[in-house]
This record gives C-alpha cells, structure tokens and sequence, in this order.
C-alpha cells in the first residue's frame, strides 16, 4: 500500500489538489491550495505513518472555513479507510 501512495504523489500535481478538494466542496486560494500541495509532497511518510498527527498547528494556514471542511474530510477518510 505504501508503495502505492509513494507512486501517487512522486507523479501527483498541484491540479490533482485543486480538483480533490472541488470535489469534495473544498475550494481552495491559491496560498491554501499551495500550502497543501508543498506539505502532502513533504509529509506524506509521516501522515501514513502517524495519522492521527495533530493538523491543527496548521490552522492559521487556511481560512476558518476551509480548516473546519478539511478537519471533516480527514475524519471522513480516517473512518473509511482506517476504521477509526
């Protein structure tokens, strides 16, 4: 599984985001989407290893909005595909 993941995001791009989060009623400013992007290409090892890391040090970078939809799309997907 890891390996997929890995594969995914060394070929994912900044559009790949934009259009996620549009489709699931995210949408993103050009910083937000920015900002996402940078981090999953630099984080994702320790978002799969850790998925219950605390996102919330990242608040300030998105507006309240985004921040409460992106909070419940994680939970939504941790449900999903971790059982958690």
């Amino acid at each position: 599984m890891f390996q997929l993941i890995k594969n995914y995001v060394s070929k994912m791009k900044i559009e790949d985001v934009r259009k996620f989060a549009l489709k699931n009623g995210i949408e993103l400013s050009d910083s937000e989407l920015d900002f996402v992007y940078r981090f999953v290409k630099k984080n994702y090892e320790a978002l799969y290893a850790n998925p219950n890391i605390d996102l919330s040090k990242y608040k300030n970078h998105f507006s309240e909005e985004n921040y409460q939809k992106i909070m419940k799309l994680v939970t939504e997907y941790k449900a999903k595909y971790l059982g958690m």
